[in-house]
């Protein structure tokens, strides 16, 4: 599917026009529309100008959103080839879920870097030992979160299929 990235959408609303953040793709917004789990968080300020990048202070995350990517996380991360491979090599432990924009990704991880982690044993992943991190940070000074491909693409087909056409 898409490389992950966040999108900014000017919404009209009771209370004033919003700038929303959302994972999905624009025209997919714009043909059937955003819903709450879509909606990666709200800029406290109009958007800046473009080639600007969002701040931490500019930006309130969407807990209803992250609860809905930790969900999808939890129901996929064994699936995915990556993590049945680490289980196979680890044997015994912890997989971490490490967020994409890590700059050190094999050595030193920040908190806010990393996702979550799922429980192995005898070399497979045990089901339902998914945790989330309450660290991880949607968005931090090295930009927006960046899940694993097939997480992402997860992510991305689950919040389509909960949309309706406009």
């Amino acid at each position: 599917m898409n490389e992950p990235s966040v999108h900014v959408c000017l919404v009209p609303t009771p209370e004033g026009e919003k700038h929303y953040l959302t994972v999905l793709p624009l025209d997919i917004v714009f043909a059937k529309g955003l819903i709450s789990e879509a909606i990666v968080g709200v800029l406290r300020q109009p958007a800046p100008a473009e080639g600007e990048a969002i701040t931490v202070e500019n930006f309130a995350c969407n807990s209803v959103f992250v609860k809905f990517m930790h969900d999808v996380i939890g129901r996929h991360a064994a699936e995915q080839q990556e993590c049945r491979d680490e289980a196979k090599r680890l044997g015994t432990g912890w997989i971490y879920i490490i967020d994409r924009r890590a700059k050190t990704p094999q050595g030193p991880v920040p908190p806010e870097d990393i996702i979550g982690a799922l429980e192995v044993q005898g070399g497979d992943v045990v089901p339902g030992s998914y945790q989330a991190s309450s660290q991880h940070m949607i968005l931090s000074p090295d930009g927006f979160f960046r899940l694993p491909p097939g997480l992402h693409d997860c992510l991305l087909r689950e919040l389509q299929s909960r949309l309706t056409p406009i």
